[in-house]
């Protein structure tokens, strides 16, 4: 059974950013591509219609191919982008905090697989021989179907085949686009055509759709926003190898969905689908943010994945975690294991995923997410050393300004407590200085004194504790030294110190 999250993938502020820009480009004039990766289109609960609806409602007018209502295959949609196949409570919803932002330092290792090697470019399509498809239509006869539909959507019908010559196809397309660029009373139709291009037949039909329609307008002198644009939805699988290369250097706006949600939009599904905090008091609502902080760094761009953790992880504590991710993925719909190799690729996504990338990104099994690489969780399940380096991450993110803060304040009990001059304090435990700075009062010097240098003078009977101080600051110390050695604090070292913080 399938659980909806709390919100729909159009509402998640990268989303909307990405598709704001596609619209602009169409409403600049400019035809565009958007690229999506298969396993939006084919898998369980696709967005790709959901995510054309939100930019037709942008367009406003439009003619959409194929027309809605025919006798296509219905595709698969969803109410949201975010299913969880873990059942959430009933009575999920904003757990009152706000999202928490993590960071990458790129610790994280990357892989990489080979994809097969892409057919060599040549002469554009149509030219070169218009095989037939497997059990469909030739390259020719689908173009040609798909600019019979066009022809029907604008009121072209009439005379779009007027030779006999036995060229047949090139002369209804040119005649068609030669008349969209007219249409009537010599008005072009500035209307976008937006093709569904994975219930096109023939890899070639879009992207040729594409180029003819920049040729026409350029050679009807049509300035931007005047002439006929085109939007094609598609699958790298839709389109002919390298295509997506060539528009680039045309008058063709390429959009990969690539890279498009970031922290804030994980760390909004995972407040989203967390469960009511059992309790208002602090130590338990910063125990929430390092849970929270915890499942975004470890999933990262796969907000599917994040919202069913979210859901499942109920406890927070590192130990169960690989349990949970495992019953997750277990339940989602997982890359193939040959996806998830353990090959380092280089850091940078690059703007779009490159030709050794895409089997990967077609199967949702890597994504460019806050300027790095980033693969499924999945890989996590076999790589205990980096998922330890997600937990401590997100630990470190959360906690280190919080520790930093009781150092500061415990430096008055320092000062307070103190059984030697402060002068002699500073300069025997504080922090080293340079020569230039011996006019530095010891006070300032006190404020800055590490909470290993406090254990030390401590020991050494520079000043004096009581038995609640000497535990505090043994704790804050040893929470500081684990995290500054990139290790992680386990279920009962992270209860300890946050009710430690919290008193």
């Amino acid at each position: 059974m399938t659980y909806p999250t709390a919100i729909g993938m159009t509402a998640l502020p990268g989303v909307r950013l990405r598709l704001a820009r596609l619209t602009n480009d169409l409403e600049q004039g400019r035809s565009c591509l958007l690229l999506l990766p298969a396993r939006l289109v084919n898998g369980p609960g696709s967005p790709s219609e959901d995510l054309l609806d939100e930019v037709l409602h942008e367009l406003g007018d439009y003619v959409l191919l194929p027309p809605a209502g025919t006798g296509d295959a219905a595709p698969l949609t969803a109410d949201t982008w975010l299913p969880s196949q873990r059942a959430a409570p009933d009575t999920a919803r904003w757990s009152g905090l706000a999202p928490v932002l993590d960071y990458d330092d790129g610790l994280g290792d990357l892989f990489g697989s080979a994809p097969p090697t892409a057919s060599e470019l040549g002469a554009p399509p149509l030219q070169g021989g218009p095989g037939r498809q497997a059990g469909g239509p030739s390259e020719a006869e689908a173009l040609a179907g798909l600019l019979e539909r066009l022809a029907k959507e604008v009121n072209l019908q009439g005379g779009t085949t007027d030779s006999n010559d036995g060229s047949g196809g090139d002369e209804e397309e040119g005649d068609v686009l030669t008349r969209l660029v007219r249409c009537r009373n010599g008005e072009p139709e500035t209307r976008p055509v937006v093709v569904r291009g994975w219930r096109e037949s023939a890899p070639s039909a879009t992207g040729h759709l594409l180029r003819r329609m920049v040729a026409v307008t350029k050679e009807a002198g049509l300035p931007p926003g005047r002439g006929p644009r085109a939007l094609v939805v598609a699958t790298t699988d839709d389109l002919l190898p390298g295509l997506p290369d060539q528009l680039v250097r045309e008058d063709v706006a390429v959009h990969w969905w690539w890279g498009v949600t970031g922290r804030l939009d994980t760390a909004t599904v995972v407040a989203l689908s967390r469960p009511p905090p059992d309790s208002s008091l602090a130590r338990r609502q910063l125990y929430e943010a390092v849970t929270q902080a915890t499942i975004t760094e470890i999933c990262g761009p796969f907000l599917d994945i994040a919202s069913a953790l979210a859901a499942r992880w109920a406890d927070g504590r590192p130990e169960t975690l690989p349990n949970a991710l495992r019953e997750v993925v277990e339940t989602e719909l997982a890359p193939e294991s040959f996806l998830l190799s353990d090959q380092p690729l280089a850091r940078s996504p690059g703007a779009h995923p490159d030709e050794t990338l895409l089997p990967a990104w077609n199967a949702a099994a890597v994504e460019s997410w806050g300027g790095r690489l980033r693969r499924h969780p999945a890989h996590f399940l076999n790589n205990e050393r980096a998922m330890a380096s997600q937990v401590w991450l997100a630990q470190n993110h959360v906690l280190l300004p919080l520790l930093d803060a009781s150092r500061e304040r415990f430096t008055d009990v320092v000062r307070a407590n103190a059984r030697i001059p402060l002068q002699h304090l500073a300069e025997q435990y504080g922090p080293r200085r340079d020569l230039d700075e011996s006019g530095v009062p010891p006070s300032t010097l006190i404020e800055t004194m590490e909470v290993g240098a406090m254990w030390g003078a401590f020991r050494d009977g520079a000043f004096a504790l009581t038995q609640r101080d000497r535990r505090h600051l043994r704790i804050i110390r040893d929470a500081r030294n684990r995290l500054a050695h990139r290790e992680l604090l386990d279920g009962e070292e992270l209860q300890t110190l946050i009710k430690e913080l919290c008193r």
